[in-house]
């Protein structure tokens, strides 16, 4: 119980941070925050392994992909060439998708669901 407490308090903190830097509502702030540490969690999980993410494309249409960002299961050939630029990212998750044997990345309000493999 005491771990939901926290979780709660991590996202009212980003909100609340929103708020400030943004001008934005506490409700649309709210809404990113949860979002945005949805986002997070998803990118440790990525870390650890493969997970199954279901998303949102650009184009509208809804698509699954067995997805890591754990560098031993990407391919030695299509690791990144240039380090991470993991600031750069914040509403974005860039990823590589075992599915397709190919970098993609997704936007966190195109996030449908995500589960461990």
């Amino acid at each position: 119980m005491k771990a939901l407490a926290h979780f709660r308090v991590l996202v009212m903190q980003k909100a609340w941070n929103l708020v400030k830097e943004e001008g934005i509502s506490l409700s649309q702030a709210l809404k990113d925050a949860w979002a945005l540490v949805r986002l997070q969690a998803l990118k440790a999980l990525m870390k650890l392994g493969a997970v199954l993410v279901t998303f949102r494309k650009v184009n509208g249409e809804i698509t699954t992909r067995k997805a890591t960002r754990n560098m031993d299961l990407v391919p030695a050939e299509k690791h990144p060439k240039y380090g991470s630029r993991e600031s750069e990212y914040i509403w974005t998750l860039p990823f590589f998708s075992l599915t397709d044997n190919a970098w993609r990345s997704l936007k966190s309000e195109n996030l449908i669901s995500f589960s461990i493999l």
